[in-house]
């Protein structure tokens, strides 16, 4: 859901200014891997087995009837950060920040971060040393102003979590209705979606040097293109970016020609690509495989601390237009009770196989 990072979960979120965002449920922050990781204490199961086809995470717990997006694990993989969106409500949204904790093999019921459950809160993601987390939100600046998607950040110590403050400029630009999608690699590189300068929405980075952010850098036609760009994972070692990608939102409704449409009037909403560093360049954006991407939205990836997994929001249901098969009264009320009815769900896949071919 994202054009503007999730818009309106039943398919407006894409639409110019990413307004209606899908709603946050708590996302922990997740340290991107690319290369190998830390080894884990213990061995966490995000999955089991090689998992070469994506699989639903954690089952009525996180993914669930509702509607849930994002993702980040803590350092020792023991911490799972996402948002759950409230169907309830248009503009403004609601979407909360939520943590489930893996206790005695089982990943436990999630629970609200004591920051949020007030305003539109996307994912976080955290940034090196696991203590402090960044995450889009509509909430109001300190002073009142309210109006803009904004990037903020929080920290935590041996007490909790502190309080969210804003980004400042040039990052949270004050002309920028949307500033989302925080992602930050080990040297401090900041990578984010933004609508400045027009155009739609597109990825930058911003450099972090004496503990500021430079001027914010959007990257090449490797990653961004005509249409809209956003939700960047960077790898902690900077070797891969991982992004969604969505098209026009009126007709002809032009997408990227790897793009995957269905019957009928398609509703907005992303396809995930992945592009590698070589030689100090990005490499032209490839269309995920495997599965990953289907005729829904797939949005807000991620990578396990261990460097193993894949994990994505994805909203694939079987309601295609026109549909695979004819619908009976008894079907539609089954595949509405479960989870597979349209509404987000986070989904693994082995990140291996991902990597391009020598």
């Amino acid at each position: 859901m994202v054009i503007m990072p999730a818009m309106q979960r039943n398919h407006f979120r894409f639409c110019l200014l990413r307004i209606s965002a899908v709603l946050v449920c708590m996302a922990p922050v997740v340290r991107s891997a690319a290369r190998p990781g830390p080894a884990l204490a213990e061995p966490v199961p995000y999955a089991i087995g090689e998992a070469t086809e994506p699989r639903v995470f954690a089952e009525g717990i996180i993914s669930t009837v509702d509607d849930e997006i994002g993702g980040a694990f803590s350092a020792d993989g023991r911490e799972f950060y996402f948002s759950r969106l409230v169907p309830y409500t248009t503009l403004p949204r609601l979407g909360i920040m939520c943590v489930s904790y893996y206790r005695d093999r089982h990943w436990s019921a999630p629970q609200v971060l004591p920051f949020s459950g007030r305003y539109l809160d996307y994912p976080p993601k955290f940034a090196a040393g696991g203590k402090r987390l960044l995450f889009a939100s509509s909430r109001p600046l300190p002073d009142g102003t309210r109006g803009h998607i904004r990037i903020w950040e929080v920290e935590r110590d041996s007490s909790g979590w502190g309080e969210p403050s804003p980004l400042p400029a040039p990052v949270n630009a004050p002309d920028s209705f949307w500033n989302a999608d925080p992602s930050v690699s080990d040297d401090g590189t900041l990578y984010f979606s933004s609508d400045r300068g027009g155009g739609g929405i597109h990825i930058y980075r911003s450099r972090l040097a004496d503990g500021k952010y430079a001027e914010p850098e959007k990257l090449g036609p490797e990653i961004n293109s005509e249409f809209n760009e956003f939700q960047p994972y960077i790898a902690p070692d900077g070797r891969f970016l991982i992004f969604a990608s969505s098209g026009a939102s009126g007709p002809p409704y032009n997408h990227r020609p790897q793009d995957l449409n269905t019957g009928g009037k398609p509703y907005l909403r992303g396809d995930l690509y992945i592009s590698f560093k070589r030689n100090g360049s990005w490499t032209a954006a490839r269309h995920l495989e495997h599965g990953i991407n289907s005729f829904a939205e797939e949005e807000f990836p991620l990578v396990t601390p261990d460097g193993r997994y894949l994990f994505f929001t994805s909203e694939r249901s079987p309601f295609t237009v026109p549909g695979a098969f004819r619908l009976k009264y008894d079907d539609l009320e089954h595949h509405l009770r479960s989870i597979f009815n349209g509404h987000g769900n986070v989904f693994f896949v082995a990140f291996k196989g991902l990597e391009p071919q020598p």
